[in-house]
């Protein structure tokens, strides 16, 4: 005989979860997981204040934080209540300077560059915000270049704000030195170090266009003593897999070895790489068997190097994001269009590059063609439906780019560059410009055999940076 449930009719049992997303609830007793929590592994809590049976206010779903209304107000009080302690703590802390902090941690639609789509916006101010009480010192120069260059990109112009730029420069060169002399003696010092790092880069990126690289394999050489192998916490550390995904952009450039892989066991929606996270293994593959390739002629070793590439063609072709299930609930269409569109083209992009370290330019150009068209395509339907382009997709977008070889496509693609090249980066947005050309030009007179085998461009290291970039302060 089956368990029956007393329920008082007076009250709600639900979940706060299934209460938030109006699912229905269905568990044993109230005290059990329901099903839907215990499927999705969350946790299954009832701590929403009771209220009696009856007509319910319609209330919009909060899909990122998944909190009751009430639980995401007093979240955002308490983030302001330590920012504006933390804020008052700091000595010397300029007027000024205090507004861009407050611009900064206080509107989280100001940090749509740094987020693949709107939905992780307030996620990412919290994430800010949460890290400050633990080292205002640390962190305040560079969350104020950071500032001054959110502020440059909402005004739609770098190059022409000279005195914020110079500005800039100077609050990212103390933050190189706060990065430097940061200890790394435990586990939780890596969420720390790859926040300011990843802060950094960020910065670098749009005010100085070099170095970022060096600053990604500073912070993660640093932290591997403490850092797994997986990222089951990602929600406690968000910032590592842009540290990742941004040297491994590089090493897949100059066919390097990336200093850290990381998996995911579990279903994760990264903030810049949404669903398909899971593929930035295979990617930091190609890039160890690029280096790798480069560096032998030994037969043994290259049919070695040539059956893993089998292997990874074979894994990536079939692949699919999974869980579609959960983030269908999580997110508004738009977002599941942009995510969607963004999983696919990483996949396009990681195939086109291990096809182009089995076959060389001028050998099977119809399949490379082919998904080269399809990546354009899916960016173009995405940008069409949302009305916005793509974040972070800059990599698969330059991979698919070397493979057009019509003129009138070239020069479309070119356009396309200042869309689906990372906004927060005007510099890079214009080197892509150039390498494509250089690249096309090469290939057309059979000068290079790889698109990666043609890049040459200057990339200091980090101890060139203070030299060659920053003035001393």
């Amino acid at each position: 005989m089956e368990a029956s449930v007393t329920r008082n009719p007076k009250l709600r049992t639900a979940c706060d979860r299934c209460y938030e997303l109006k699912e229905r609830c269905e568990r044993a007793t109230t005290s059990a997981h329901c099903a839907r929590c215990e499927r999705l592994g969350l946790a299954c809590l009832t701590v929403r204040p009771v209220r009696p049976v009856g007509r319910r206010t319609h209330h919009g779903k909060d899909f990122v934080s998944r909190m009751t209304t009430s639980g995401k107000r007093r979240k955002l009080e308490q983030d302001q209540l330590g920012i504006d302690a933390c804020l008052d703590a700091l000595p010397d802390l300029q007027p000024e300077e205090k507004e861009l902090l407050l611009f900064l941690l206080s509107q989280p639609e100001s940090l749509d560059h740094f987020v693949v789509c709107s939905s992780f916006q307030a996620e990412q101010q919290h994430s800010l915000a949460a890290q400050l009480p633990a080292a205002p010192p640390l962190l305040k120069d560079a969350y104020l270049a950071c500032a001054i260059t959110i502020k440059q990109l909402q005004s739609g112009s770098v190059t022409d704000m000279d005195m914020d730029t110079s500005t800039c420069v100077g609050y990212i060169a103390k933050a190189m030195s706060a990065l430097r002399s940061l200890p790394v003696l435990r586990s939780q010092d890596t969420v720390l170090c790859h926040t300011l790092g990843s802060v950094l880069a960020f910065s670098i990126y749009s005010a100085i266009g070099v170095g970022v690289p060096d600053i990604c394999r500073y912070c993660l050489g640093t932290t591997n003593l403490f850092v797994g192998t997986t990222m089951s916490d990602a929600h406690k550390d968000p910032w590592q897999s842009f540290l990742v995904l941004l040297e491994t952009m590089d090493c897949l450039v100059y066919r390097r070895k990336p200093t850290r892989t990381i998996q995911t066991p579990a279903f994760v929606v990264d903030r810049r790489l949404g669903l398909c996270l899971p593929l930035l293994p295979y990617y930091h593959d190609l890039c160890v068997i690029s280096n790798s390739r480069l560096n032998t002629t030994d037969v043994s070793i290259l049919a070695r190097l040539q059956r893993q590439l089998d292997g990874i063609h074979a894994v990536v072709e079939s692949w699919q994001p999974s869980h579609s299930d959960q983030f269908v609930e999580q997110f508004d269409s738009a977002d599941i269009v942009n995510l969607l569109a963004q999983a696919k083209v990483y996949r396009l992009g990681a195939l086109l590059v291990g096809h182009r370290l089995r076959f060389p330019f001028g050998c099977e150009d119809v399949q490379a063609e082919i998904w080269s068209k399809e990546a354009m395509m899916e960016l173009e339907m995405a940008k069409r439906v949302t009305k916005r382009s793509l974040r972070f997709a800059t990599l698969p977008f330059i991979v698919a780019a070397v493979e057009v070889r019509d003129e009138s496509l070239r020069f479309q693609t070119l356009q396309r560059v200042d869309d689906y090249v990372d906004h927060y980066a005007p510099f890079l947005r214009k080197a892509s410009k150039t390498f494509l050309s250089r690249v096309w030009h090469e290939r057309d007179l059979n000068l290079t055999s790889r698109w990666f085998d043609s890049i040459h461009k200057p990339c200091p290291v980090m101890d060139s940076i203070d030299a060659t970039c920053f003035s001393s302060s």
